[in-house]
């Protein structure tokens, strides 16, 4: 009895017990819901309003307005001659090496040096090219080993030196010069046969009203036969030695004119051989010209900017360039700042690229420079290629193309922990582009938007 009793007990408690665990207070369901909706509540908004952009990358190069120039070999040789050291300040233009050739350098650039001369001569009057035109000759050596220029050469020094003669010697000025002293001079002895014209006219005038006053008297008897023909003689005398006056006047008069016609002939023919002499030399400086620069296309490496000349792979005569290699780099001197115009060019991937737009935000990361210890620099988008294009001739081996993309820097240099860098050409990171700001939300649901778009 006392076991059953004990049971019954424990029975009754458990079911009480059961029935006060089994019931839930109604206002624990009611404030439990509120609250779970407001935390789910809570994280749509938040979800919602919590936003952060897309970051794509970019490997970038950062250079200048005038990037480094190579200095590339267009002929195969060995360094003849070098004329720089490495880091030396260049001129454009500058000779910095000489590939092994035929010709001697120096009598080239003297022969160069001589037809700048020659164009300065050109260009100015006739006194100059007379007078700086013998100086020029005096620059000139017939014996200049110039290799393949040889030949243009030796046809330049023997025109050059028959213009030369022709301005020394004078002898179409000088028989001008003679030609117009004869013209005075006849044109005097014109004037002395016009004035005995004259008197003889006068004297023939007298002698013939002499003899009509003879013919008179001699009608009356008072003089001859016989003196009447001595007056008619001296009459008739006279009239020839007047004709005889004129015809000379005339003759006189036609020398002037044929030497005045010389004189014509002979500036025509001065003209003319100048002219012939002045332009075949002209069209012979231009030949040389052109043989020069194709001589020093060939064989010269000439700085093409200002700025400092860096040795690569090639550091001293006698060693050996192939055509088409990389011999020196020229990095310009212009200081990174001011004028100097410093920015980034990327090579955005096609992927995503979408999604950059002019005016983004951009991180570099510099290898050169540790983000850590440096900090990074900041810039933004200012252009995009319209059209991808290969990096390179791996990248188009592999049909990757990249969207080139120019990165301005307000800040030059200057990286987000206020540090200077220095600039060195074709310094090398990795742009990150910050792109458009997305919720979470819609991150969220753009994949079910992808499917039921796809799905209709």
């Amino acid at each position: 009895m006392d076991m059953e009793k004990e049971e019954d007990k424990i029975e009754l408690r458990s079911e009480e017990f059961q029935e006060v665990l089994g019931t839930v207070p109604p206002w624990i369901l009611q404030w439990g819901i509120t609250f779970l909706a407001i935390v789910v509540l809570i994280l749509l908004i938040g979800s919602a309003m919590f936003k952060y952009p897309d970051v794509i990358s970019a490997q970038v190069t950062i250079t200048g307005t005038t990037p480094p120039a190579s200095v590339v070999a267009h002929a195969s040789g060995k360094i003849k001659e070098l004329y720089v050291k490495d880091n030396q300040e260049v001129k454009s233009g500058d000779y910095l090496a000489v590939i092994d050739n035929t010709a001697n350098t120096n009598d080239v650039r003297l022969l160069k040096e001589s037809l700048r001369a020659f164009s300065a001569i050109s260009t100015g009057g006739d006194t100059e090219k007379n007078t700086l035109g013998l100086q020029h000759t005096n620059h000139l050596n017939k014996e200049l080993q110039l290799g393949n220029i040889q030949s243009i050469y030796s046809q330049y020094y023997t025109a050059h030196f028959q213009y030369n003669e022709y301005k020394r010697l004078l002898y179409y000025p000088q028989k001008l010069e003679i030609t117009k002293q004869r013209i005075v001079e006849h044109e005097k002895q014109r004037k002395n046969l016009q004035r005995q014209y004259e008197l003889i006219k006068e004297q023939a005038r007298l002698q013939e009203n002499q003899y009509q006053r003879d013919v008179k008297l001699n009608e009356k008897g008072i003089v001859s036969d016989e003196e009447l023909e001595q007056s008619r003689s001296q009459y008739l005398q006279s009239e020839l030695t007047l004709e005889s006056m004129q015809a000379a006047t005339n003759s006189m008069g036609i020398q002037i004119e044929q030497l005045k016609e010389t004189l014509l002939d002979t500036r025509q023919l001065d003209t003319e051989t100048l002219n012939d002499l002045e332009t075949r030399l002209r069209t012979l400086v231009t030949q040389l010209e052109v043989a020069i620069e194709e001589w020093e296309m060939s064989f010269v490496l000439k700085s093409p900017i200002d700025g400092k000349v860096t040795f690569t792979s090639f550091w001293s005569e006698n060693q050996v360039v192939t055509a088409g290699h990389e011999v020196f780099s020229v990095v310009s001197s212009l200081s990174p700042s001011s004028s100097y115009f410093i920015f980034g060019k990327a090579l955005l991937p096609i992927a995503r690229s979408g999604k950059v737009k002019i005016g983004q935000k951009v991180n570099i990361r510099l290898e050169n420079f540790p983000e850590n210890e440096f900090g990074i620099l900041q810039g933004q988008v200012k252009n995009i290629s319209l059209v991808p294009v290969s990096a390179g001739q791996a990248a188009a081996e592999n049909g990757a193309a990249y969207y080139t993309i120019d990165i301005i820097l307000p800040d030059r240099l200057t990286t987000t922990y206020k540090k200077e860098l220095p600039y060195l050409p074709h310094m090398q990171g990795r742009a990150d582009i910050i792109t458009e700001d997305i919720s979470l939300l819609e991150r969220f649901f753009l994949p079910m938007k992808r499917i039921l778009s796809e799905s209709l």
